[in-house]
């Protein structure tokens, strides 16, 4: 018997090091009935943050809406999204 397929998605989200840029990138991820189930900060000498935030069991059209508004935030440098089995 196999289990069912569960696709995670994970974010790669460069942004820079303000005081309010962390939470309100991971807000995005606030409206989903999902928890994040892990959230990573690596911190630049350029003073650019990247944050990786991986979420399990989100729809495929739900994530792109994540990444295409990530995208469109002015905080964000660059998002990328990436789906996988975990």
């Amino acid at each position: 018997m196999t289990a069912p397929l569960e696709i995670a998605n994970r974010f790669d989200i460069l942004v820079d090091l303000k005081p309010d840029t962390l939470e309100a990138v991971l807000a995005h991820f606030d409206e989903t009935p999902f928890d994040r189930s892990t959230v990573r900060t690596t911190r630049h000498a350029d003073g650019t943050l990247v944050v990786k935030v991986i979420v399990k069991r989100l729809a495929e059209d739900r994530a792109r809406a994540i990444h295409d508004a990530l995208k469109k935030n002015d905080r964000v440098f660059d998002a990328r999204l990436e789906h996988f089995w975990p």
